[in-house]
């Protein structure tokens, strides 16, 4: 055979194992998914809680993934990134996850696109315009669904991807929501494959806020817990409802038998919620609270010292913020290491409110209206975005020994303090959101309106009457969260009755991160899924520098075109060379 035909047939055949070698691997991707993850921080890889909510799975979960079609660079990276997770989910599964990508408005009119992203908004998956300025002085603007529905054994779970915080870059947006894609996707296999549910109880009695107003967030949280409301207001005949037949046999022992029944009640519970309560509790209804917490259960108070409502403008440009006189929540507080005061926090770091100027409505800064931004050191408040408050006050934590005190919501530096009573007049803030000159007199420091609380608590009645005939705990081991603003969990409710989410603002139409929030908050006490603990991966931010994207665009683009060509050519070329040489001998 001749050096020639040699050469030739040596060349087919190392060109036939290369094709056959690549259609082999081209048909094993098809059923097998694999991403090695070079990360430091290893940030593509699956957190065990993940794996463990993952390998619960027991038939398909159906899955569509809403963030598809023309998009702009940063929520191009976005979808990438959660196409990428929902395959590690699906791979730790063991493909039990069958996933669809797909774009909900593609080829619908406007009037159609509104309102399939109504549908998405009721269905609590927050649509997001996405402003794509890089195409030289083009400007598009297009809406997104960076969301997803989890189908599984006949329930639908919704989830958002997007987290938008109005402080943060659009760049810095993407890559805390980027961050956050793991931790949503196992958010809501955690509400596909909970069983049992840990149990909250909502204080009632008192005037709390439990109402059509927190429709929105009892919905959100009854999708991972069991709730119902108790009423501790043991003045109220209503309270002994529930033991009606008990209390009757035994009339004489009546008021110890609804204490002790709502205390052992309250005992079967994990968590209790105390929601803006708009008159005191009395001492029987504390030593219920201390009690429960004291034997491990966890507490979160949602308190406003001063009675004030946004809606009394609407008939109104003045109103005057009194004083609630809820001594005895404030003075069980104080024991366990904080107290609220009786004043209205403001910060230049806030929401805006339309007001009625010359006929119509001009949106200003209200600083009554904080927004909280929180601390990423802590795994509740961490990749969580803007929290909206509203005339929240200011909290005061005492040093107590064995607990530890973490602040979850503060201020920025420009602040001020109102102490009720006080007179507000909207056109003064009014006046006061418009000047530059009022901002510089905001130099109140930071302040506290939200605390985390957690250790060993002693008990505010350990020198006081004992109420129940149950044995009398005198400390323990618990967490608590003192919130003062009741309204963080508050949500709109139109004319129609439809129900907003929480945070969600009507004005601006921005939904802040109240609900991510409070879940964090509630999840940080009592859920035992380990889901909280996705949120402590330190992941480090890589972000590319905006000015030189737009700038050397260009070159890179042609960088990408030119280079695997040249490459591909020059070993061409040097194949051919050394064959020659090898073949011509």
């Amino acid at each position: 055979m001749s050096k020639r035909r040699l050469y030739k047939t040596q060349s087919w055949l190392e060109f036939a194992v290369v094709m056959v070698v690549i259609v082999i691997a081209n048909a094993l991707s098809g059923f097998y998914y694999k991403r090695f993850d070079l990360t430091k921080e290893k940030r593509y890889t699956l957190s065990e809680t993940s794996k463990k909510l993952s390998a619960k799975l027991t038939e398909k979960m159906y899955c569509k993934f809403y963030l598809e079609g023309e998009m702009s660079r940063h929520f191009k990276q976005l979808r990438n990134e959660l196409r990428d997770m929902a395959y590690e989910f699906r791979e730790a599964s063991g493909n039990k996850i069958d996933i669809e990508i797909l774009d909900p408005l593609a080829g619908k009119e406007n009037t159609e696109r509104a309102k399939i992203l109504e549908g998405f908004v009721q269905k609590g998956i927050e649509p997001v315009r996405d402003v794509d300025d890089e195409e030289g002085d083009e400007t598009r603007i297009r809406y997104l669904v960076p969301g997803a529905e989890f189908n599984y054994k006949g329930k639908t779970i919704a989830a958002t991807f997007f987290t938008y915080d109005v402080a943060k870059s659009i760049e810095d947006n993407i890559q805390s929501s980027i961050d956050n894609i793991e931790y949503e996707m196992a958010n809501a296999l955690r509400q596909c494959v909970t069983v049992k549910q840990k149990k909250i109880i909502v204080a009632d009695g008192n005037g709390e806020m439990i109402d059509e107003r927190v429709g929105f967030f009892a919905n959100e949280l009854q999708k991972y817990y069991s709730v119902e409301s108790v009423n501790l207001n043991v003045a109220d005949p209503n309270a002994g409802t529930p033991f009606l037949q008990k209390m009757q046999a035994n009339p004489d022992s009546a008021d110890l038998i609804l204490l002790n029944s709502l205390q052992r009640r309250l005992n079967l519970s994990d968590l209790l919620m105390v929601v803006k309560p708009l008159t005191d509790y009395t001492p029987a209804e504390l030593y219920l609270i201390d009690q429960f917490m004291l034997k491990g259960g966890k507490v979160l108070w949602m308190i406003d010292p001063v009675n004030i409502e946004i809606d009394s403008f609407q008939s109104r440009e003045t109103v005057i913020a009194i004083d609630r006189n809820l001594e005895n929540i404030n003075a069980s507080l104080f024991t366990y290491g904080v107290s609220f005061n009786s004043d209205m926090l403001q910060d230049a770091v806030c929401n805006r409110i339309p007001v009625p100027v010359g006929g119509r409505p001009e949106m200003v800064n209200f600083h009554y209206f904080p927004l909280f931004t929180g601390d990423d050191n802590h795994l509740i408040t961490r990749n969580v975005g803007a929290v909206w408050s509203q005339f929240p006050a200011t909290l005061k934590p005492k040093v107590r020994e064995g607990i530890n005190m973490v602040p979850l919501l503060t201020s920025s530096t420009y602040t001020k303090t109102n102490t009720a009573p006080a007179t507000i007049e909207l056109m003064s803030a009014y006046m006061q959101g418009k000047s530059k000159d009022y901002v510089k007199t905001m130099n109140g420091g930071i302040h506290t309106s939200g605390l985390l609380m957690e250790g060993k608590f002693k008990s505010a009645f350990a020198n006081q009457k004992k109420f129940t005939g149950l044995p009398f705990i005198l400390e323990g081991n618990s967490k608590m969260i003192v919130l003062a603003d009741g309204d963080i969990m508050r949500n709109f409710v139109s004319g129609r009755g439809v129900t907003f989410p929480t945070g969600y603002d009507r004005f601006s139409q921005i939904t802040f991160a109240n609900k991510k929030f409070l879940l964090n908050c509630i999840d940080y006490m009592i859920d035992d899924n380990g889901l909280i603990e996705i949120r402590g991966k330190e992941l480090g931010l890589r972000l590319l520098d905006p000015t030189r994207i737009k700038s050397e665009k260009v070159f890179w683009q042609q960088v990408n075109v030119a280079l695997p060509i040249i490459a591909i050519a020059l070993f061409g070329l040097l194949n051919f060379w050394w064959r020659q040489r090898r073949y011509s001998k």
